[in-house]
């Protein structure tokens, strides 16, 4: 098999390739196989395969290996330049009951939550060609005071003062996306110190 035309067939899907996917590009199993025994493609889990590529986001894969994830808090604030802090793991949030099987590689921690925290906000980006879910700036600024003791205070207060400072900053979308969240009170207060 040329192996330009599956580089190709990698490339235009992000690098992330679906067994049905393959199958659906008129490649088969025993084409891909020789391409995993030399290490060309990895098999992230049963049915997703990744073309190695040192140049490549991992977005994409951790997108496949969370079908209803969306990219949430440290990876939404890397995203949108929010943050200098850099995550040792992918943040993702699904639906509170959806149950996923996590690779050991890339790594991923995952946020169970309710439908409203996990609907709201919702956007798209294009990495490498392959669109993607992920919160909005206001949302994880949101997220960012949800999960303030848990992931603490001074990560924060960081995320949104990086959000303030930004030029298209929405604060109308942010106050309501508090109020909807139940973070009125919290987002008044911060806001007051802060602008």
């Amino acid at each position: 098999m040329d192996q330009t035309a599956l580089a190709d067939f990698f490339q235009t899907h992000g690098g992330i390739v679906r067994t049905q996917q393959l199958r659906a590009g008129g490649f088969s199993h025993y084409q891909l196989k020789p391409f995993i025994q030399q290490g060309q493609v990895f098999k992230v889990k049963q049915g997703l395969y990744k073309w190695q590529s040192s140049d490549q986001s991992e977005l994409p894969e951790v997108a496949g290996i969370v079908p209803n994830g969306v990219f949430c808090l440290l990876t939404a604030a890397q995203h949108y330049d929010l943050t200098t802090f850099v995550a040792s793991a992918y943040h993702v949030a699904i639906p509170r009951k959806d149950k996923v099987i996590l690779p050991d590689h890339p790594p991923i921690q995952l946020y169970y939550w309710n439908q409203t925290a996990y609907e709201l906000g919702r956007t798209t980006v294009i990495i490498n060609g392959v669109v993607m879910p992920i919160y909005d700036p206001e949302k994880t600024v949101c997220d960012f005071l949800r999960q303030r003791h848990k992931l603490g205070l001074d990560l924060a207060k960081e995320v949104l003062t990086a959000y303030l400072r930004r030029p298209n900053r929405q604060i109308a979308r942010l106050v309501d996306y508090a109020r909807q969240l139940g973070l009125s009170q919290y987002i008044d207060n911060s806001l007051n110190l802060l602008l």
